[in-house]
């Protein structure tokens, strides 16, 4: 999908008309709200963190720029603490979640009942499209996971309007625990992304925004207030980069990218190119020099292709397109030269898959 297509169906207007993978600067110091003015003005957004890899590639690039501490995206700023992910009010309520401290707080339904979680909670999850209901409970993942899963091949996570309502997704449920589209959060990120990414320190409940801080041996997201000067960092872009270390043959890497992720990644342009490339250079992956990436020769006409487009746009080793009979069907970037390279489709490799950023509608 397309990102422009991505923003209407999102039913929300976010900042990434250029860019399609995640790129990231780091500005000048300035408080949190002239940082936002200054992105707007780019169509930049404060970062959003969304698990350990993003900070630690955060952590090594901003130490590369002799800097400790930047701005992050989240702030308290939510119009309702309780909403559905389709961006329906709150008109029917089983909930007795009580959020405090910070705390993300999504909901399932267990025993037939709704119970409050941490978000980060890997849990089946339930979708819905029009009136009608999916079960996915052989696929446990996060909320926010769940909610991109829902959104891609449904419509969204289910959200319940009333009793009767209720009663038909407990049916559907069968007994089973399962997220449903329910989120009780008082803060949010800058550029309304669903992340469950909240191990912070918040130090002052009159602080209202957060920054990364890497002074100490391991870094940290802290509150602060908002009137402070640090540097932000900002990012550009509706896909994350996501390096597996484990080593697969291309097929398996293609399937688990799709089953955990989004897809194999593709390099569509120039600006995507810059984008794995800083990528590699600062999250310092422990992998091989070469990496599976979603390029595939077809067979029977030669040419090169990503999962559903022709290559257009290259960066071949030598500048030199690989031709059949003497090349292999499988593509690599090499970790270094971030130049690409065909290989034996069979070996086994480590591999970048790509996450389309899901959006909140509230």
């Amino acid at each position: 999908m397309t990102p422009l297509l991505f923003m209407l169906c999102s039913g929300v207007f976010h900042f990434t008309l250029a860019n399609r993978l995640r790129i990231f600067r780091l500005c000048e110091e300035c408080n949190w709200e002239d940082a936002l003015n200054r992105c707007n003005e780019r169509n930049e957004s404060i970062i959003t963190l969304y698990d350990e890899k993003d900070v630690n590639f955060t952590e090594s690039f901003i130490k590369n720029m002799s800097t400790q501490n930047v701005w992050t995206g989240l702030h308290i700023g939510r119009n309702n603490v309780s909403a559905w992910s389709d961006g329906a009010p709150l008109t029917f309520n089983m909930s007795h979640a009580n959020v405090a401290n910070g705390e993300q707080i999504c909901e399932a339904i267990v025993n037939n009942t709704w119970e409050g979680f941490n978000c980060s909670d890997r849990k089946p999850f339930m979708c819905q499209k029009d009136n009608s209901y999916f079960l996915i409970k052989n696929e446990a993942k996060n909320w926010c996971q769940a909610h991109q899963h829902c959104r891609r091949y449904y419509g969204d996570l289910v959200s319940i309007r009333n009793e009767t309502q209720n009663q038909q997704v407990i049916k559907k449920g069968n007994g089973a625990t399962f997220w449903i589209g329910l989120m009780h959060d008082e803060w949010k990120w800058m550029d309304n992304s669903c992340s469950t990414y909240r191990r912070w320190e918040i130090r002052d409940k009159d602080e209202k925004c957060t920054m990364l801080s890497t002074i100490a041996m391991l870094p940290s997201m802290q509150t602060q207030a908002c009137d402070n000067v640090q540097q932000p960092l900002f990012s550009k872009g509706s896909v994350r980069i996501i390096v597996i270390q484990k080593k697969l043959n291309w097929e398996q890497a293609f399937d688990y990218c799709k089953a955990e992720h989004t897809r194999l990644l593709q390099i569509e342009d120039a600006e995507d190119q810059k984008a794995i490339e800083q990528w590699l250079k600062y999250s310092n992956p422990n992998v091989n020099e070469k990496i599976w990436i979603g390029l595939r020769q077809s067979r029977v006409f030669g040419f090169w292709i990503w999962s559903d487009k022709t290559v257009s746009y290259s960066h071949w080793r030598n500048n030199t397109m690989p031709k059949m009979p003497l090349s292999n069907h499988c593509g690599v970037i090499n970790r270094n030269s971030y130049r690409w390279s065909d290989e034996n489709c069979l070996l086994q490799l480590s591999f970048i898959c790509e996450e389309d950023i899901i959006y909140m509608k509230n």
